[in-house]
């Protein structure tokens, strides 16, 4: 298993003055291929957010996402997530390229399209079968 991990500054959007910047770090796992992980944990404990690799993907270039996460590029500068929870909905802004660079390096470890080769079948069915 091979790992990305890095820390992305994020704008928390409020629409008040508690808007606030937040570092959060960002991982991806060859043995996870479909998603990319946000961790928040040092601002609210056990909040990690799992995102579809693909989903963030696409909305680099185009509005992407239904339920509780939604992916748009802004002003060509800045990658909006809209991630809804028990709490709301957060509004959270980061740089569109410093987004782009991180999933280019995740599509070196796994090209999109192969991310079923990393998964591990009897470990899943395993899993599976002592739940």
């Amino acid at each position: 298993m091979e790992r990305l991990a890095t820390r992305i500054p994020m704008r928390l959007m409020t629409g008040d003055e508690r808007s606030r910047d937040l570092d959060v770090g960002w991982s991806y796992r060859t043995d996870d291929s479909h998603a990319i992980h946000l961790d928040f944990t040092s601002y609210q404990a056990d909040a990690v957010w799992s995102l579809s690799r693909e989903l963030l993907i696409t909305g680099l270039h185009t509005p992407a996402g239904e339920g509780d996460v939604h992916v748009a590029l802004f002003d060509d500068t800045s990658l909006l997530i809209a991630l809804a929870g028990d709490e709301g909905i957060a509004l959270l802004a980061a740089s569109a390229e410093t987004v782009a660079r991180f999933l280019a390096a995740t599509t070196k470890l796994v090209p999109p399209g192969h991310e079923y080769t990393r998964i591990d079948w009897d470990q899943g069915l395993a899993d599976l079968l002592a739940a």
